[in-house]
């Protein structure tokens, strides 16, 4: 049987998220000349062509700023979509930890701060920190969005989000998540989410 190869896979996924993403963010984001979002923990940043076009849906121009810890992904992240990006999106990413994003006075305050595929389980504090700090940088009127692989990590974001005083305003639930094997459970993107501040 023949394998499909990853980057098939990988742009069938971005595809839905595009799709999830314009569906979930459209009613709460509220058209500007331009647009500020920034995506933590981005790594490689493949979703970044997908965030440019549903920015470009709602403004003239836009501002796309990435975060990760790992330096070769970031690298990558600046070489390809310098590159790739229309001219009314910019974009810059940089190598820092989102929980001490305070610390970055360059981030300003963006209309939307997105995580895909957020780990809470996988150090509370840490984000928990993360979600509090973005949440601190939005501006009044701003988002935070985040992604998740599996049911029961959604659930408890959704709470400790919950518990720093954001609303959830929007769900949704992928019924066409790719599944992943290395892990019970887990599926890209299988549960989206949309936050304002509280």
């Amino acid at each position: 049987m023949a394998h499909t190869p990853f980057h098939e896979l990988l742009q069938s996924d971005l595809a839905k998220l595009e799709k999830n993403l314009r569906d979930l963010i459209d009613p709460h984001l509220e058209t500007k000349d331009h647009l500020s979002l920034l995506n933590l923990a981005c790594g490689r940043a493949d979703e970044t062509g997908v965030l440019a076009k549903v920015l470009a849906e709602k403004s003239k121009s836009a501002h796309i700023q990435g975060l990760d810890i790992r330096a070769p992904e970031i690298g990558q992240a600046n070489s390809r979509w310098k590159k790739e990006l229309e001219e009314k999106t910019s974009s810059d990413f940089i190598v820092h930890r989102g929980d001490r994003l305070l610390d970055l006075q360059e981030v300003g305050t963006p209309d939307i701060a997105f995580l895909r595929h957020q780990n809470y389980w996988n150090d509370k504090p840490v984000w928990t920190a993360i979600f509090d700090q973005a949440l601190e940088r939005l501006n009044e009127e701003g988002l935070l969005v985040i992604t998740s692989y599996f049911n029961k990590e959604h659930a408890l974001a959704s709470k400790a989000l919950e518990q720093l005083g954001a609303i959830q305003v929007g769900s949704i639930v992928n019924p066409n998540s790719r599944t992943l094997i290395d892990a019970p459970g887990k599926s890209v993107d299988k549960h989206l989410a949309v936050f304002k501040k509280g």
